[in-house]
Parts: structure tokens; sequence; C-alpha cells
């Protein structure tokens, strides 16, 4: 157990659950933190940034409200553990890290302080030109709007965030800035405390749909609704967004910078360091160009119903396919007559057959799934018959074995599986179902018409043949059938005396 200093407002029994912290906000603090003499980490944050942050200062507090939180937590040497809310704390410090926030760094014996009184604590033990990086929740973030749960239902018994409605509380890249005075601002996405996804605001709000920048926002929302009930997809919501410059307003939340700091980039994902320049970006130093992605087009072209214009760029798709990696559309971006991979990694030993069929079959998914308008009718798309003629327009021979192979490709490049769909999906899935068992009610109803028919004409048939029975038992007991017997039988004899002899003895002995 930790021996910890105790300030004003701790809390016990309590304990705040998943502190933040992840690869992205590790990368971050790794480019920004500069040797220094004093910092301080307040909230709940992760064992990996706090001793990121002891690997680069002389001394750092780490202030936790929770009294269990701080015993159990084992720092390095020059660390001090602070137990109590931050309205308890008094000092100055030369690196201020709240990326947790500020709805967890107040007791239940601190006043009822609202968001910038308690922004104003914390600028008051920064020094002038210290750096200073804090988290913010976006009220009006696109994974709260399709939340589909009342308000009082979103935050359960494990949860202490004083002033729920806070008025004051900024709820805009703009606000944030004025509120922190913010040199640099990220949008970021946090699943389960680890930030997924950190996006500059100014590339977040320039991006458009289909785009790197897009796609990188769209992966954060994802994994930030991951196990929350949605009244809707959060894509139709977020490339609405992306047209009207709005991507950064509705992040889930922000991350504020002020101060010096070292060099950043513009994104940081989970083994991903992307820098924007100019019309292009650069991935972990591999450059990929500013357009949207081959699946943006193609699902443009269905929904236009313009085959020709799928089938000329299904067969730029089939001329440019090469085997060095996987082939997903969303993540494939034009290049002049060119088209560059941007963040998928992975190596498949496949031929450029199955995994442009793994490709398609990801596509005809994802179609699908999103309930998008295309021209082809359902017997295509139930089936692996659409999947073979996008296939056929970039010239592969779509036989049996591609097919199968391809939808296995297809299985390992996946996404996760949704935890609950959300509602219109459920209610678009449930009309679908509707549609299609009055569809299957109508076959039924013309196969049962159809038995009946035939049964009707197989009684006819049965009448009619038991009628001719009868008439033919008739027609063999008659007079005439009788004579007709007697003359066949006659006509049979070849010796008449002989025959004649044979009668008068039968008749002599009776």
């Amino acid at each position: 157990m930790t021996d910890v200093q105790i300030v004003r407002g701790e809390l016990q029994p309590w304990t705040d659950t998943l502190p933040t912290g992840g690869p992205a906000l590790l990368a971050l603090l790794d480019d920004l933190l500069p040797p220094s003499a004093r910092a301080l980490i307040a909230g709940p944050h992760s064992t990996e940034v706090i001793e990121l942050v002891a690997a680069r200062c002389a001394a750092v507090s780490v202030l936790l409200r929770s009294v269990s939180d701080a015993q159990d937590l084992r720092p390095a040497g020059n660390v001090t553990v602070i137990t109590g809310a931050l309205d308890g704390l008094t000092g100055e410090f030369d690196v201020v890290i709240a990326a947790d926030g500020l709805d967890r760094v107040l007791g239940a014996d601190s006043p009822a302080l609202n968001w910038p009184q308690r922004a104003a604590l914390l600028r008051a033990l920064s020094t002038p030109d210290a750096l200073v990086v804090v988290g913010v929740e976006n009220e009006f973030a696109l994974t709260g709007l399709y939340d589909r749960r009342p308000l009082d239902e979103r935050h359960g018994d494990d949860e202490w965030r004083p002033l729920h409605d806070d008025p004051d509380r900024p709820t805009s890249p703009a606000q944030v800035r004025e509120a922190l005075g913010a040199d640099r601002l990220y949008a970021s996405y946090t699943a389960a405390g680890a930030v997924h996804t950190l996006l500059d605001v100014e590339a977040a709000a320039a991006t458009r749909p289909g785009r790197p920048g897009a796609r990188l926002a769209l992966h954060g929302l994802a994994a930030t609704a991951a196990h929350t009930p949605l009244l809707a997809p959060l894509a139709d919501g977020a490339d609405a967004a992306a047209r009207a410059g709005l991507l950064a307003a509705i992040a889930p939340g922000w991350l504020a910078v002020r101060g010096a700091g070292g060099a950043t980039h513009t994104a940081y994902a989970d083994g991903l360091l992307a820098d924007l320049d100019g019309s292009q970006w650069m991935i972990n130093g591999n450059r990929v160009p500013d357009t949207e992605s081959v699946e943006t087009l193609l699902f443009r072209l269905a929904a236009a119903e313009d085959v020709p214009g799928f089938r000329a760029l299904a067969a730029r798709l089939g001329a440019w396919a090469d085997p060095d990696g996987p082939i997903l559309f969303d993540d494939l971006f034009p290049d002049g007559d060119d088209f560059v991979r941007g963040f998928s990694a992975g190596v498949f030993e496949d031929q450029v057959g199955e995994l442009l069929a793994a490709a398609y079959h990801r596509l005809r998914d994802r179609l699908l799934r999103g309930h998008r308008r295309h021209p082809w009718p359902p017997w295509m798309t139930e089936s692996d018959d659409l999947v073979a003629t996008w296939l056929g327009m970039s010239g592969v021979d779509a036989t049996p074995a591609v097919l199968a192979r391809g939808r296995e490709i297809a299985g390992l490049l996946a996404e996760p599986a949704v935890v609950e769909l959300d509602l219109r999906t459920v209610l678009a899935d449930a009309e679908t179902a509707r549609v299609r068992a009055a569809e299957l009610a109508g076959k039924v109803f013309g196969l049962e018409r159809t038995l009946r028919f035939r049964d009707q004409s197989l009684r006819t048939r049965e009448q009619q043949i038991r009628a001719v029975r009868d008439d033919l038992r008739g027609l063999r007991r008659s007079p005439a059938m009788r004579l007709h017997e007697i003359t066949r039988k006659v006509a049979k004899i070849r010796d008449p005396r002989k025959f004649a002899g044979a009668v008068k003895r039968r008749l002599r002995k009776s």
C-alpha cells in the first residue's frame, strides 16, 4: 500500500473506474513533454501515463480524489501521490496534465464549482509558461445526440460527476480555445477510458466524407459508441457533419494543449502517426493523397444507378490490383490513374483475384448493411452473383474457389461485431423482413393454389379412370364380348375334325 498525502475533499470508500490513457494519448504526451522540474497529474490516469510523466520530470504530483485508488498506485520514487479534491491543492507546476478532464477532480465536500471555476483552479496551479493538457467532454457530441437512452439513464452509480447540466461548460472548439487559451486542440475519441484517436480540429473541420481524416474520425466515433445503444448509424451523421465542416464540433471530446512543447502530429491512433501536408497525408512515413476513398466513389455511382461508370471504375481497379496487401475500398484512395492504400496493413499470400473478391464481398456487405440505394435486383444481392458480376467488371474470372476464398479473407478483415444495433437499422431490418415475409407468403399462397388445382385435376382424372374401368367390366360381361371370346378360341382350332371327334367322345362319356 502506498503512503499518500491527504488534502481537503478526499473520497472513501470510492474508486474512479476507467482512468484515462491509451496509446494515442501516450504518443502525444511523448511528443509534447519537455524535461521539467515539477509536474501535476490531476484526475484518474493510467499507470503508463504516470510513468511517462515521471520519466520526463524531476518531481511529479498525482492528485486522486479516491483514497483507495491512491493507495493502490505503485509509483516511481519521484512521484508523490495526493488524495483529495482540486480545490484543496496548492502549489505551482511546470507541467499540468488533466487529460481525464475536470469532471472527476472534486469531492463530496467541495463547493458546487462549475466548469470555468474548476478550470480557474487548474490555471492557478500552473506557472505562466507551463505546459497544460486538459480534456474536455463535448455535450454536443454525435454519440450523445444519437444515444437512445433517456438522460437519467446515461450515468450509473459507478460515477460521481457533479453538475451534469452545466450551462457554462464549453461545447465547441472555439469555446474551448477561448476558455483555456489553447495553442493546439485535438478532437478526442475515447473508448472505455483509452484514447482511441486524436485528430487536429483544423484537419477535422477541413476534411470531407470518404477522405483519410474523415475515416480516422469515423473509426474513433465507432470505438467510442461501441457499447452505446444508438438511434441511427453514426456514419450518416458524421458524413453530414463533414460536408458542413463540423466534424470537429461533434467529436466526443477535445484535448486542449496550452504552452510550449515538442512538435506534434496531425493525428494519433494506436500504432499510427499522421501529418496533413496540403493535399496529402504522411501516414507512418507513407504518402496518401487527401482524396475520396474508392468505396465512397462506388457507393455514389451505385446510388446514381450509373452502371457504366461503376464498370469503368471496377475495370481500373482490376488493372491496378496488386497482391502487396489487403484491398479495402474504404481505405483505398485514387491518386491520378493509380490507387494508394491508406491505414490498412497486413499480408495475405493470395492472388489478385482472391484479394479483389474479398474487397467486393466486403463492399457488398457494407452496401446492404447500410441499406444504400443500388440498381441490382434482389436475386443478385442475396447470393454471390453480385460479387461475381463485379469481379467480371474487373476482368477476374469468378470461379467458386475464388469466391469462397474471397469470403474467407473478407471475414478476417471484417469490423468487430456491433454489440447492439442502432434503432434505425433495427427498424429497417424489420421492415425488410416484413416485406420479405409478405413476398414469401404470396409465393406460398400461389403454390398452395397450384396444389389445389392439381389435386382437383387428379380427382377428376381418377373419376374418369374409374368410369372407364366400370365400362370395361360391363363390356366384358356383355353377350357380344362372350361371343368374341368364343370366336377367339374357335379361331385357335387348327384341326376341326379332330376337335369334333374329341367333343363327341366327351359327350358320350358324359
